[in-house]
């Protein structure tokens, strides 16, 4: 699709991950208490993590989530696709990863919660979403260049073709017009010069005997 490609999911991941560190300053429980949120983490029969709203720590999970997001911010002005094409397939594999151990390891309370394993599940979602888009992407560019490279040298071809047939048009004009030229005709145009150089010759001859 057309609307899903990498610049906009990378945008909207950008937008998340910031409504994450805004709701982490301003009210967390707005996301902990979600119907949807608390849906999920029924179904996936996780423990529910609480926090309290005043607690300091959030201070610091929302300024990683603002690193997070300008991690991803300042490549995608920069146009830098490089950068995405490296670090988004690692991202997917180390998210999946820990929601694995999120959802397997029930002894370890730290990572076995609802809110490690919904956070990793969107972060797997999404980076699955731009690295397809990437893809896809990538195999575009590299087909309209293959493209670009056979008209070039199509047309350094027909170039090629062009002069060759000139040359050889050329050639046969020049040959005809060697050919039209008889040995006759060229004995024609020595004779001229042979009968004035004998009479001269004969006028010289009559004036030593007159002398």
């Amino acid at each position: 699709m057309t609307v899903l490609t990498s610049i906009n999911v990378l945008y909207f991941r950008v937008a998340y991950l910031c409504s994450l560190g805004f709701f982490c300053f301003k009210n967390v429980n707005s996301i902990l208490d979600n119907s949807y949120f608390l849906v999920f983490t029924q179904a996936m029969n996780l423990p529910q993590l609480t926090m309290s709203q005043f607690s300091a720590q959030l201070g610091l999970f929302g300024v990683l989530f603002g690193m997070l997001a300008f991690t991803d911010l300042i490549p995608l002005l920069e146009d830098n696709k490089t950068y995405f094409y490296s670090i988004v397939p690692i991202r997917l594999l180390g998210y999946f990863i820990i929601a694995t151990l999120s959802y397997t390891w029930r002894s370890n309370l730290f990572l076995h919660n609802n809110v490690i394993f919904i956070y990793c599940f969107s972060e797997i979602w999404i980076n699955f979403v731009i690295y397809n888009a990437l893809r896809e992407e990538k195999e575009v560019f590299f087909r309209t260049e293959e493209k670009k490279r056979y008209s070039d040298e199509s047309i350094e071809d027909e170039d090629d073709a062009f002069g060759t047939t000139t040359l050889e048009i050329e050639e046969t004009i020049t040959t005809e017009t060697i050919e039209e030229v008889s040995p006759e005709e060229s004995i024609k145009q020595d004779t001229p010069k042979k009968t004035v150089k004998q009479a001269k010759k004969g006028k010289k001859k009559n004036h030593n005997k007159k002398n």
